[in-house]
This record gives structure tokens, sequence and C-alpha cells, in this order.
């Protein structure tokens, strides 16, 4: 089953090979087949398993930046997080084998079950919604358009709804496998009327026309580096120099994570004097920096700066990685003095979290790092003009990882029909208008900068509107329709009894 589970995971974005999700069908059928409670759930793990192995082994790639004790979690980051992550999809299995009494009842538990899993793994434990096969609706432009209406949730009810279609179509229960296989095609309709005849098929109550010359800076500092005193001088001189590389005027220029190799209150003055001698007319500029308050705690921050170096507004990263920026239960568990990653003071949870204003009332929302695959923290009440992720995938180097990133970023802006830039340090930075199409981007380890003429058109979607009731009504509506199913076939068996 983990081999089926690795094929299967190749369909994911950046590979996107579609086809290889007919390795669900192999599973599905032998699985639901089976007679034995704790077979079913070794089975579904099982392919759960070998999905998340294979999709998020670039993981382990940051323990080998600078080579030391951590490389003795390597087990822990290749397996053990894959075979927790897969427990999800097991207990979807015992579900699935204590209410369905049926093939065809299985079948349709299996998409209400594993994409209630993927919910849960989305919030539970901090969340880590990573590679869900929601993200299959990326492969194809038209298909994708449909997460403005149910957004990444309700998006993995749909692909799996589409792999039980092929399962039915398999088994020649055709009537259902047909009517299960509509979804996709209505959603692939839909793509095609909100991106070639938007004014028809979107009508959005909030549409703005007004564009922002925005430029992308990509410092591209190797990890090992970046904190290096060595490198300080050089890296500060880099991302002074690649802002004013271009003499076109710009309204806003962005860093990325943790651009500035110092942290805010120890190098405020030297910041200041060096913004103004170098620092563009009318721009503000957006960077990723570490902070420390006057209680000396830590916090991984975008800060925003006029074009007289003068400080106008910073936010807080909410959603932090656990052992990446800071050590669960670390007092409790007696590691206080324990350095992992370099890092020995965790980094907090700031207080900091509502949108950034520049001129002309512009709103940005600001996600650092991996925040940007949590559709949670867009506010409905208090919706911004741009969405901005500032992220640094250095760590994961030449490895799958900083794609995913970029695509669950895409998501986002489908989601929310906002426009939204995306700053990393080695790459991929890019910009997206509100339909999720790509307007330009810096690939994978290149120093270089780009600016957009960024539209700041946005449409109030569905999914933004509603958001997890749309969930709920997915699900509500498959538990009904398998029900449905479950009585009519035990309603049969009596007749044919009789």
């Amino acid at each position: 089953m983990a081999l089926l589970g690795i094929l299967a995971s190749v369909s994911l974005p950046p590979l996107s090979l579609f086809p290889a999700i007919l390795a669900f069908v192999p599973f599905l059928i032998h699985s639901l087949f089976s007679k034995s409670m704790w077979r079913m759930i070794i089975l579904f793990w099982g392919f759960a398993f070998g999905w998340f192995t294979a999709s998020l082994y670039w993981i382990s790639a940051s323990l080998f930046v600078d080579v030391s004790w951590e490389t003795l979690i390597l087990p822990f980051a290749l397996f053990a997080l894959p075979a927790f992550l897969a427990m999800f999809w097991g207990l979807a299995g015992f579900f699935v084998f204590l209410c369905g009494r049926t093939i065809k009842s299985r079948l349709l538990y299996t998409a209400v079950f594993i994409g209630l899993a993927e919910l849960l793994r989305a919030y539970l434990f901090t969340g880590f919604p990573w590679n869900s096969p929601s993200q299959l609706i990326l492969t194809h432009l038209y298909l994708s358009q449909i997460a403005s209406v149910i957004g990444q949730n309700g998006s993995v009810f749909l692909i799996l709804l589409s792999v039980v279609a092929f399962c039915f179509l398999y088994l020649r229960i055709w009537k259902i496998g047909l009517l299960c296989i509509l979804p996709l095609l209505a959603s692939l309709c839909f793509g095609a009327l909100r991106l070639d005849s938007p004014s028809v098929s979107n009508k959005p109550k909030l549409e703005q026309n007004r564009h922002i010359s925005i430029r992308l800076v990509q410092p591209n500092v190797p990890q090992k580096e970046k904190w290096n005193p060595e490198y300080k001088q050089q890296q500060i001189d880099d991302l002074f120099e690649l802002s004013a590389s271009n003499d076109t005027p710009v309204s806003l220029i962005i860093w990325p994570e943790a651009a500035f190799p110092s942290i805010w209150l120890d190098f405020e003055n030297k910041f200041n004097e060096m913004s103004q001698m170098n620092f563009p007319k009318n721009s503000h500029l957006l960077s990723g920096m570490l902070r420390l308050d006057s209680n000396k705690n830590l916090y991984n921050s975008a800060l925003l700066f006029n074009d007289k170096a003068e400080l106008t507004g910073k936010i807080d990263k909410q959603k932090l990685v656990p052992f990446g920026e800071y050590i669960p239960f670390r007092e409790k568990l007696y590691l206080k003095n324990l350095s992992l990653f370099g890092n020995k003071k965790d980094i907090s949870i700031g207080p900091n979290a509502k949108l950034l204003t520049i001129r002309d009332n512009i709103k940005l929302k600001v996600f650092i790092c991996y925040e940007i695959i949590f559709s949670e923290l867009v506010s409905s009440q208090e919706r911004p003009d741009i969405m901005i992720n500032l992220t640094n995938d250095a760590w994961f180097g030449q490895t799958l990882g900083p794609y995913q990133h970029l695509s669950q970023a895409r998501m986002r802006a489908i989601e929310e029909g906002l426009p939204l830039v995306r700053v990393a340090n080695t790459g991929i930075s890019a910009a997206f208008d509100y339909q999720g199409n790509m307007l330009g981007k810096i690939n994978l380890s290149e120093k270089d900068v780009l600016d957009i003429p960024l539209s700041m058109k946005q449409e109030l979607t569905i999914f933004s509107k509603f958001r997890w009731r749309i969930t709920m009504l997915i699900t509500f509506s498959l538990v009904l329709f398998t029900v449905f199913l479950d009585v009519r076939s035990q309603a049969r068996q009596k007749c044919n009894q009789l």
C-alpha cells in the first residue's frame, strides 16, 4: 500500500502527473473489501504513509544545512512525521469500516472520512495542511478556480469523490460512478467561465482596478551564510543594491523573511542611517526581520518603513513552526538550554497581527513563512487589498519543498479572490492576480529583482464569504447521499429475501 501511496503522490504539484491519482483505485478496491477492521485501518495508514513520505521528504534537507547533532533526528523527519500524519487516514479507515455496510457506501464514506481527516490535520496539533489531495486542483488552470467557491478544504472532497467515481466505474456500477464524476466536470466548466468571461461568471461585489508597482527582492543567501557575521555586511549591501538596481519608481519594495541579518533593537540606528542614503524616494520598504521587545521576547516579524526610513508598522508571525522556531513544552521537558537549528531562544507569537497600510490607504495582509498555508488566517471582517507572503525556503535547497510552498500560496489567491505577492530568500518569488494567474517569478536559487505592476482588482468570492460553512454543507450532502444508498440497498435485500 505504501508503494501505491508513493505513486499517487506524484500527481501533486509541482510534478502534477495527474493520471497517477489512479493509484487510489487499487488501494480502495483492495481495502474496502476487507472483513477485518484492523486490516482496513492498516491499509489506509500504509497508503497515507507512502503519500506523505514521498511528498514531504524535503523536510529532512534542513538537517544538512549545518551538519551537527540535529542529523540524528533524520529518521523522525523522514519517517516519524509521515507516520503520524498517516494516522489521520488510518482513523478514517476505522470509521469507513464502522459505518459502511456495502461496497457502495464504503466508497462514499471514504470520501467523507478522509476529507474530514484532512480537515482535522489542518487544525489539530497546530495544524499542517500540506500536500492535501486538494492540491490536485492546481494541476489544471480551469479546475483550480473551484477553490473560489469551496476552498481548499472543500476541494479535498471534490478530488476524493472523483477518485471514488473511478472505483465505481471499475466495478461497473455505472450510474453512481457517473454521478460522482459530475462535480469534477461542473468544476471545469465553472473554471472556464470564471477565467474566460469573468463579468458573466463572477459578478464581483467588490472590484478595484487600481494598480501598484511592487519590487520583489530575492537576495539568494545560502542558509549556511545567513547568520554568519563574516557575511553580514555583504548581505546588507546586496539588499540595498538590489532594491535600488532599477531606476523605475516603485511604491513598495519587499524583502523576504528575516532578510536583514540582525535583530531589530540591535541595529535600529544603523539601519536608519543606511536607509536615508540608499533607500529609493517615494517608496515603502517591507522587510522580514527578527525583533526583540522591551521584555526580550523574540519575534519573527515584518517591518514597514517609509521613504524616510521611519518605522510605520509591524506584524508578528502567529503560526510558529514546532521545533523549527520553538520547542514545545520546553520548560516542562527541562530543555531550557537545548539549541535546535542554532536557536537557543524560542520565537514567540507576537501581539501584532493587523493589516499594514501604505500610501493611498492600500492595506496589506502579511503572512510569514508557512502561515500562507492556513486559509483561516485571512479575516472576512478585515479584508486587505493585497496578500503578501515573506518566506525563506533556503533550508530545503533544490527539493520539491519550495515549489509546493509556491503552490500553497497560489491557492490562497484563488480562494480569497485577492492578488498575492510572494517573496522568498532563495526563491521562488512570484506574484499572482486574484484568479491565481502568475504575473511573473524569479526562479529558485537566483539572485534578482522583479518589478510587477500589480492590479488590485479583486473579487469577494463565495468561499471568502462563507468559508467553513461550505465544507460542512458538502460533508452533510455526502453523508445524506451515502445513508440513502445504504437504506435503499438494505430495503432491496429485504425484498429479495421475501
